[in-house]
């Protein structure tokens, strides 16, 4: 084992571990309001959403590839496979939605109140909980391709077209780029919604500290009213995202170039992609 593996074999369970702690307690909190409360917060549900989604990442990439780096191979067979590497596409996916979600419903709460944004914003709490269920519905349905030419490892040793997944491989090489807009389309567009809102929210912040500079006043509550903390709590959670997702969208490109899979550099764009799972209910919490 060189030294990255043994330093990444260090780090998976730490993160794996530190991920579901802070994912458990994310949902102990906003899950009993969301599923029981009568009139339910819907930042509320959003998070418990983003917690499940947060969950299966690190259960269905995270403990695997803890194994595979220790030299535990997990013998998943076909169904193992294609099972797994789907639940983590549409985990991925959900992170990517409801991170969208959760600021674009934030940009829409802090909007100044005129007649027309009003009715967005009740438009907005009302459909909450379809939006979340659209985000389900959406990732399930656009990897349902996934699993078609996945199989597991100890069916493939003996092929000459074989593209591995450390865990998985397939038998088609030209699967990996085969759906590229179709996995990259939805990527661009949400990825696009969450930088306008966030741009959007920045400059309403920003007019926000702007006014109350001229306010003299011993009262700070305008300046740290409990919105402007969720915002910038919201600002941070989808910065950290897309910081993770670029990082490990390059070195996946880079990847891509290399006529043998490099495991090393596998390993660290799976440890890159637990990262947000892990580190945004720390985020939330603090």
């Amino acid at each position: 084992m060189n030294p990255v593996d043994f330093i990444l074999g260090l780090l998976f369970p730490i993160q794996t571990g530190v991920g579901v702690a802070g994912n458990t307690l994310l949902l102990s909190v906003y899950a009993p309001t969301s599923c029981t409360a009568h009139a339910p917060r819907p930042t509320h549900l959003i998070l418990t959403h983003m917690a499940v989604a947060n969950f299966l990442v690190l259960l269905f990439k995270g403990i695997p590839h803890t194994m595979l780096i220790w030299g535990i191979t997990p013998i998943l067979g076909n169904t193992g496979c294609r099972l797994v590497y789907y639940i983590h596409r549409v985990a991925r996916g959900l992170c990517l939605c409801t991170t969208c979600l959760l600021s674009n419903f934030q940009a829409i709460t802090i909007s100044p109140r005129s007649g027309r944004r009003m009715g967005l914003k009740d438009q907005a709490r009302k459909n909450i909980s379809f939006s979340c269920a659209l985000c389900w519905i959406f990732n399930l349905l656009i990897n349902t391709f996934i699993p078609i030419d996945i199989t597991g490892l100890k069916h493939t040793y003996n092929s000459t077209k074989v593209w591995k997944y450390s865990l998985c491989s397939s038998k088609n090489s030209e699967t990996p780029s085969k759906y590229t807009f179709l996995l990259t389309f939805p990527d661009v567009v949400f990825l696009g919604l969450m930088a306008g809102a966030s741009v959007y929210m920045v400059l309403l912040l920003y007019r926000h500290q702007q006014t109350v500079k001229h306010i003299h006043t011993t009262n700070n509550s305008h300046r740290f009213s409990p919105e402007t903390k969720a915002t910038q709590t919201i600002l941070l959670l989808a910065s950290t995202f897309v910081l993770f997702y670029l990082i490990n969208s390059l070195i996946t490109i880079y990847l891509s170039s290399f006529l043998k899979p490099h495991t090393g550099l596998q390993h660290i764009t799976t440890f890159l992609a637990a990262c947000y799972p892990t580190i945004s209910p720390l985020i939330l919490m603090l």
